[in-house]
């Protein structure tokens, strides 16, 4: 119940009834975030993430530039600096984290995102005496398969310190991995994000409104990421405010996967029609293992594109003549 409580706030914040588009920015100067934020608005973002660990430490003038980018800012705003991120600069340090996060809750920014180990630090008392500002604690987890039982404990630390939402960024190698991270979306206690990082991963962010998600990331179509859609496809093609509990799954199981139009064929067809569906590439490495752990009846229908083709056929409880014929 709180965690509903909680997403339906966010949500009639933006205005939004079912889930927010976020853009990370990331970039090496104050002036280079400024410029995208506007792209990020004209796309149709709701919200961006101000990667402010992504500039360099000698570059960073705090207060005055960071002040300057939050209180100019046309987006509701995440200002993050993650000493744990991967793409941390040299130069970065706990210091510098603590002064943008103290400056960044000083203008009552909509979001202040930091490490779970930075939210336990005792320097970081200052972050209770905020206004309005809401505190998202993030860990990156990585260098083993995820599994439920481990995203559980994370996230039970996580919920200790007192955070407004936790936020986990879990390597994934296959997407055989991505199940766990849905169920953490489904019974988390408080508001979760959750993002699958790498190619294998993007269905973390097209289906994770299905399982709970209220905010999922897009790209700049200038500056696409692996694993994430874009802003634009989010928008025109997926149209994630549609998709609730009850929407069925299908999709193209290929590898590799990114050249398929038929998300653009599929999804408006379903829209079209009223049906309640989404079709979403699947970069798949073993087939076989794929439909051993995507057995839920959501999941719906595939289309199986190369190298996957005839192992399907071995995974299949009955095959129709013209296929044999065919294969």
């Amino acid at each position: 119940m709180r965690t509903t409580l909680y997403c339906s706030h966010f949500r009639m914040a933006f205005k939004h009834s079912n889930v927010l588009v976020c853009a990370p920015l990331e970039h090496r100067s104050i002036q280079e975030m400024s410029a995208s934020m506007e792209k990020a608005k004209s796309e149709g973002a709701d919200i961006v993430e101000l990667c402010l660990d992504s500039i360099p430490a000698s570059s960073l003038a705090i207060p005055e530039e960071v002040g300057r980018l939050i209180m100019q800012r046309t987006l509701p705003s995440v200002v993050s600096f993650r000493l744990n991120s991967p793409r941390i600069t040299k130069g970065g340090c706990k210091t510098t984290c603590l002064q943008v996060l103290k400056r960044a809750l000083e203008l009552d920014v909509e979001f202040v995102e930091m490490d779970y180990e930075v939210a336990l630090d005792a320097n970081m008392a200052f972050m209770y005496k905020r206004s309005k500002s809401k505190i998202i604690v993030s860990s990156y987890f990585n260098g083993e398969r995820p599994s439920t039982e481990k995203l559980g404990d994370l996230v039970a630390l996580m919920q200790s310190t007192g955070a407004d939402v936790i936020k986990l960024e879990i390597a994934v190698d296959f997407i055989t991995d991505i199940p766990p991270i849905f169920t953490m979306l489904t019974h988390c206690q408080v508001p979760l994000i959750a993002v699958a990082v790498g190619s294998r991963g993007l269905i973390s962010q097209l289906l994770g409104p299905k399982y709970g998600g209220f905010l999922v990331y897009g790209s700049l179509e200038e500056k696409p990421v692996p694993g994430l859609p874009t802003i634009a496809s989010l928008r025109q093609v997926y149209k994630l405010e549609h998709v609730n509990p009850n929407t069925k799954v299908f999709g193209l199981i290929s590898n590799p996967v990114g050249h398929s139009k038929g998300p653009l064929l599929h999804n408006p067809t379903f829209r079209h029609t009223g049906y309640d569906g989404i079709y979403v590439p699947m970069l798949v490495d073993d087939i076989k293992k794929f439909f051993k752990t995507y057995i839920c009846s959501d999941y719906a229908g595939f289309s199986v594109g190369i190298p996957h083709k005839e192992a399907a056929v071995t995974c299949c409880d009955e095959v129709h003549p013209m296929a044999k014929v065919i294969l």
